[in-house]
């Protein structure tokens, strides 16, 4: 939508008339407060969802020993078959309450797993158990594809990443998965790496557009979350007589998940940089620094180096993703990608300043020094971002 500025600019330079300008500046007026009140209804609808689910759930829960087993599961099907059926009427028959048909599909989703879950405590199975999840996330992936609907596109990703950390945990003792804990950011690595590639290859289809993009901004927020906590010490390297490098109590399925991720991982990245199904100008950038940081992960965990290389090297890394997002969302006027490179640049910038100065400084002129640097900090990075918000609307 054209914006505010431009039509004044054409304005003076005569390129559109007053008359024009009025309707113009009008019809963008208009167009704020339809997207203003759109995202107003989708926020009250979810919120109101899941307060319904929440109740739903607490009322079984209340009354679970007074109501018949029977019952009870008549409830929960019964719950989740009317929210999936009334979202489908109100979001695609009818077509009179997207908005709500969007938040009540999503709604089903979320009692299809509670279902799931309350159904296998009332036969005594291990609710903990990987495969509740597995099953709950094979449930709504068909809804993913039928529908396109992007926000359970994106429950089914976050249920993807807790069913990997079930999964490789799974029936392990302390003793036996203690290098697990500490090694969980560099499978999180992989399967962020997988989960983008994954997404990549939802683009051969073009109605699957919008789920591509889900799955690929779910996969690069993973990589760069798991890289940020790569950078301290504590995941890789050492922190105050503690190595992380020492560590070889690593489970066999921990290891047997590694393996299997980082070989579909590489397989999905390899597609991808072939055949280029996104049409992505930086598919060879992409593919790249996807296999590179399989490499680095694959390297960190099998080798033991005994300084901080590996802590230096992942600040680097996580330097040079950061300024990757920042360059291709300005590139793509992706505002999406800035904000998660701007984001992490922030957070890189101040967490090594507590690094670098906490004990090189007075605490009064550190604090004062912090202070003002995350204050004029704030506001450029602020003031920047709406001035690409803005200019990539326009």
């Amino acid at each position: 939508m054209v914006g505010k500025e431009q039509i004044e600019s054409w304005l003076r330079d005569g390129t559109i008339t007053q008359e024009q300008a009025k309707k113009m500046l009008s019809d963008t007026i208009q167009y704020k407060e339809e997207q203003i009140s759109n995202k107003l209804i989708t926020t009250i609808s979810t919120i109101g969802a899941l307060l319904l689910g929440i109740g739903a759930i607490l009322f079984v829960a209340s009354n679970w020993v007074v109501i018949p087993r029977v019952i009870k599961i008549l409830l929960l099907l019964g719950s989740t078959f009317v929210s999936h059926y009334l979202g489908y009427i109100f979001r695609y028959q009818k077509e009179n309450l997207p908005k709500a048909g969007a938040a009540l599909l999503f709604l089903g989703a979320l009692l299809f797993g509670a279902t799931i879950f309350l159904i296998a405590q009332m036969y005594n199975i291990n609710a903990n158990s990987h495969t509740l999840v597995l099953i709950w996330l094979i449930g709504i992936i068909p809804l993913v594809y039928a529908l396109k609907s992007l926000p359970i596109a994106g429950l089914s990703a976050f249920l993807f990443y807790l069913w990997v950390g079930l999964f490789v945990c799974r029936n392990v003792g302390f003793e036996k998965s203690f290098g697990d804990i500490f090694y969980l950011p560099v499978l999180y690595l992989i399967t962020g790496i997988l989960l983008f590639g994954a997404g990549g290859l939802h683009y051969i289809s073009g109605d699957l557009k919008a789920v591509a993009r889900t799955y690929r901004i779910a996969g690069i927020k993973v990589v760069t979350l798991t890289l940020f906590l790569l950078t301290f010490r504590f995941f890789s390297g050492h922190q105050e007589g503690f190595n992380i490098r020492s560590i070889t109590q690593i489970s066999e399925q921990f290891m047997a998940g590694l393996i299997i991720f980082s070989f579909l991982s590489v397989i999905f990245a390899v597609v991808n940089l072939i055949f280029n199904p996104a049409n992505s100008d930086t598919a060879i950038l992409e593919g790249s620094i996807s296999i590179g940081l399989l490499i680095t992960a694959i390297i960190f965990f099998f080798s033991r180096p005994p300084s901080n290389f590996f802590t230096i090297l992942f600040n680097l890394i996580l330097a040079g993703v950061i300024f990757i997002l920042i360059l291709v969302g300005y590139q793509r006027e992706d505002i999406k990608l800035i904000n998660i490179g701007m984001s992490y640049l922030a957070s890189l910038i101040i967490v090594r300043y507590f690094d670098f100065f906490w004990n090189l400084l007075p605490r009064s002129v550190f604090f004062m020094s912090g202070g003002l640097i995350l204050i004029l900090g704030g506001i450029a990075f602020e003031k920047k971002r709406r001035q690409l918000k803005e200019r990539f609307r326009v």
